[in-house]
């Protein structure tokens, strides 16, 4: 997937879509993508936000996960990030 294909992607967060739906899409869009490089590629795309995002999807439950937090838990941890950097979300 090309770097302009994620960013699209990504955008539908501030569209109102849940960020595990959006990531769940990007990975599976992207079979060689892992939660790590996603992590930073969402760090790059949001650039106000800070570093404690990183490990919220390092520990997210992903398509490619078997354990890890929920969703829900990952939705609502990102989106208050998301919050408390500015984004309107």
């Amino acid at each position: 997937m090309s770097p302009s294909e994620t960013a699209k992607f990504l955008m539908e967060i501030l569209e109102g879509k849940l960020p595990s739906t959006v990531l769940n899409r990007v990975l599976e869009a992207d079979p060689g993508m892992d939660k790590y490089e996603l992590a930073n590629v969402f760090l790059t795309r949001f650039d106000r936000l800070d570093s404690k995002v990183l490990p919220a999807i390092w520990h997210w439950k992903s398509v490619r996960s078997i354990r890890g937090m929920s969703d829900e838990q990952f939705d609502v941890t990102v989106l208050a990030l998301m919050r408390s950097a500015g984004y309107r979300v």
